[in-house]
């Protein structure tokens, strides 16, 4: 059954969404083709009606595709429905005003932690991530935020088998030492990532509960290394936790309760 409900030219056609996402400056046909190994005439076809929906363009003289704002569009709607964004969202900016860094939010799903909101500093030296990718949980701020409040067995389940992917040399690869990393957050109530996973990128991260008192998300903030002093550092948990406790009491006000 699950072979039967396959369908090959969707999956075609987000490569090619995908593909387009990753090339700033447009991509042609022969690249897109190129990159996906796919037939020219069905990437063609693809495009052709991506453009015709309004969903890519082609740029000038050189014919290359990129994406529209109305693909952007489908996103920002699709986050703007949810609650916990909608709360969230005016805590975000106010942070990011005060510490002018970028304010992150990420939400416990089945497969993981997943990015759903930013409020981006302005900043030309700064961290880029897509909203919706995994933040793995034995080195992201949001990651272990979450996945210190979680039972054991949660975290085991969201964990990949075997060894530890390694980001950079200070990236945390054994079970055992994430277990103890995961207790310090507790006892601390706020988890960093100091270069674990980008090297010269510094995050703060603070879980958020639900009305329930359930981990369901967490914040947090970025800074480059180079704007992180002692003291930026003490100021940008401190500023975090806050916004945190902030968005906790709007939550328990509306009542809200996370998706099972």
């Amino acid at each position: 059954m699950p072979a039967r409900n396959h369908i090959d030219l969707t999956v075609k056609t987000m490569n090619v969404l995908e593909s387009l996402v990753e090339s700033s400056e447009g991509a042609s046909l022969k690249d897109v083709a190129e990159r996906l190994r796919l037939i020219k005439s069905s990437v063609f076809r693809i495009l052709f009606t991506l453009k015709e929906l309004g969903y890519v363009e082609q740029i000038g003289e050189s014919g290359k595709y990129r994406l529209t704002f109305k693909t952007a569009g489908l996103v920002r709607r699709s986050v703007e429905h949810l609650s916990l964004n909608k709360l969230a969202r005016p805590h975000m900016v106010e942070l990011r005003t005060r510490l002018e860094e970028s304010v992150w939010v990420a939400e416990r799903r089945r497969h993981g932690v997943v990015l759903t909101d930013v409020v981006e500093a302005s900043h030309p030296l700064k961290l880029s991530f897509d909203l919706g990718d995994l933040c793995p949980i034995h080195a992201t701020a949001l990651g272990k935020a979450v996945a210190a409040y979680l039972e054991p067995e949660e975290v085991e389940a969201i964990l990949p088998k075997g060894k530890l992917p390694k980001y950079t040399a200070r990236t945390i690869t054994s079970r055992s030492r994430l277990k103890a990393e995961l207790q310090r957050v507790r006892e601390l109530g706020y988890a960093m990532n100091s270069e674990e996973t980008v090297e010269g990128a510094i995050l703060a991260g603070a879980p958020l509960f639900d009305s329930q008192g359930k981990i369901f998300a967490a914040i947090s903030v970025s800074a480059p290394t180079a704007r992180c002093s002692p003291k930026k550092r003490r100021e940008i948990i401190e500023e975090m936790l806050a916004a945190s406790s902030r968005i906790m009491s709007d939550l328990r006000d509306a009542a809200f309760k996370a998706p099972e």
